[in-house]
């Protein structure tokens, strides 16, 4: 087994187990966002960590190098890590996992997961993702989900989608909890196809919201309003001076597919990923490209990072 523990933990109360991964589960790192958001919030402490080296194609996901203070070389690993939030303010303990989609061996991998939800006494397993849909950027994010007893999901009144296809990392994991009788939801949210490689605070914050829903536990989701705010007003605005941008747009709005845009030639640029239920995306790929590029740009500066 491929698990380090760092920690044991002392009087847990009911865990809810939660993991997200980056790559082909986490369309515009909502996923992510959210477990992240999570280990600060509550202030986590990193108790466990699933070792690398069985699990990745290092060509394909490399590791990093720097310099330390002293000019020592370091190495930086992809990473799947698990942190234990338990503060007076929470009605139950989390354990949040957050990492990198692996490469290799995925059913060893679901079972390393299974054994730190073992391991800290967890009760059901929600794990997080976000998908690429032709929802618009005005719309509330919409979310669905997948569980191992519909009862679980009652709650939230999110819908359980009987999606077929494809799977991730994921997928994997929650098929394991379901063969071993382990309480488990996948909850996901639909992320609006031509601004998927930017940060989406609106997927975000919907899957805290259902989450906190699903887990029975009390969360301030205050600090994304102004995010959301600024992040809706900033893609309107690059959508108005941009009449192909416009008119691309407003097309899917009146529930059009379009199949070009002036000036712009398509390619799908979507392939590989996970198709909403209703039919398949539009490609877009140009203008999904330029109105990232525009996000991507400072006020009064060049491109940032």
């Amino acid at each position: 087994m491929g698990v380090t523990f760092f920690h044991g933990v002392e009087d847990a109360n009911d865990p809810l187990f939660v993991m997200a991964f980056s790559g082909w589960n986490d369309a515009a790192e909502s996923a992510t966002a959210a477990a992240r958001y999570l280990i600060q919030h509550f202030q986590g402490k990193r108790v466990a960590q699933i070792q690398p080296d069985d699990f990745f194609q290092f060509a394909d996901q490399r590791p990093t190098v720097k310099l330390g203070e002293s000019g020592e070389r370091q190495i930086t690993w992809p990473l799947n890590e698990f942190f234990y939030c338990q503060t007076p303010g929470l009605a139950r303990d989390l354990i949040i996992g957050i990492g990198t989609e692996p490469h290799l061996k995925w059913k060893h991998f679901s079972r390393d997961v299974l054994a730190i939800g073992s391991r800290y006494d967890a009760r059901m397993i929600v794990t997080l993702g976000a998908l690429l849909a032709g929802d618009l950027h005005t719309q509330p994010s919409r979310l669905m989900a997948i569980a191992t007893d519909s009862s679980l999901v009652e709650p939230s009144g999110v819908e359980i989608t009987r999606y077929e296809g494809p799977t991730g990392i994921i997928g994997v994991i929650h098929t394991l909890m379901q063969d071993e009788g382990f309480p488990a939801i996948s909850l996901w949210a639909n992320v609006p196809h031509y601004i998927a490689s930017i940060s989406n605070p609106k997927a975000t914050c919907a899957l805290l919201e259902k989450l906190s829903i699903l887990g029975d536990f009390d969360i301030s989701l205050d600090d994304f309003d102004l995010a959301i705010n600024q992040f809706d007003g900033q893609v309107e605005r690059i959508i108005a001076r941009d009449p192909r941008i416009a008119k691309y747009v407003e097309d899917i709005q009146k529930g059009q597919i379009p199949d070009e845009v002036p000036g712009v030639d398509f390619e799908d640029a979507f392939e590989g990923e996970p198709e909403d239920e209703e039919g398949k995306l539009p490609p877009g790929a140009e203008v999904a490209d330029e109105i990232e590029r525009l996000l991507r740009r400072k006020p009064n500066g060049p491109e940032s990072d």
